[in-house]
């Protein structure tokens, strides 16, 4: 029995180009980039998006999800998941604000020390990158994963 072979004029006049799809490159990069700062960051416990968060909740101190979410550009229900997973870990605990409906989310002394291990680390993750980029290419990219970051804003709301 021969399988059905199904056509589509536009998958067919893209066939023979390589990346086609924006998101999928991106998706690649991701993986790669993640695997990256994953090999620095070893075994301090933590990875790159952890440690994203541990920075911020250093920074910040305490704070509500709400705004932990807007600052790091995530929805709420995954941010909900990571504090959880650190929350269980004992990087993190989650703690009532004035108001019963505020949670509040703060460092604890075992992600104040994943992050001294991991700061180290993930500085020379960045060091890596950027020599490997160089500086220019460094730059540009900064810039335009800035831009693509504000994408998703920019569609809803076109000023």
């Amino acid at each position: 029995m021969t399988p059905k072979r199904y056509h589509l004029d536009y998958l067919e006049a893209v066939r023979s180009q390589r990346h086609v799809c924006f998101a999928e490159q991106l998706r690649s990069a991701n993986r790669a980039i993640t695997k990256l700062y994953t090999e620095h960051l070893g075994d301090s416990g933590i990875g790159i998006a952890q440690f994203s968060l541990l920075i911020r909740l250093y920074y910040f101190g305490e704070v509500t999800m709400s705004r932990l979410a807007r600052n790091l550009e995530t929805d709420r229900t995954t941010l909900a998941r990571n504090v959880q997973i650190l929350e269980r870990s004992g990087h993190v605990e989650v703690v009532e604000g004035k108001d019963r409906r505020n949670r509040l989310v703060r460092l604890t002394d075992r992600g104040f020390a994943a992050l001294e291990i991991a700061i180290p680390r993930w500085q020379e993750a960045q060091r890596e990158l950027h020599e490997r980029l160089g500086g220019p290419q460094w730059d540009e990219l900064f810039k335009g994963l800035r831009t693509l970051a504000t994408v998703e804003s920019a569609l809803r709301d076109p000023a």
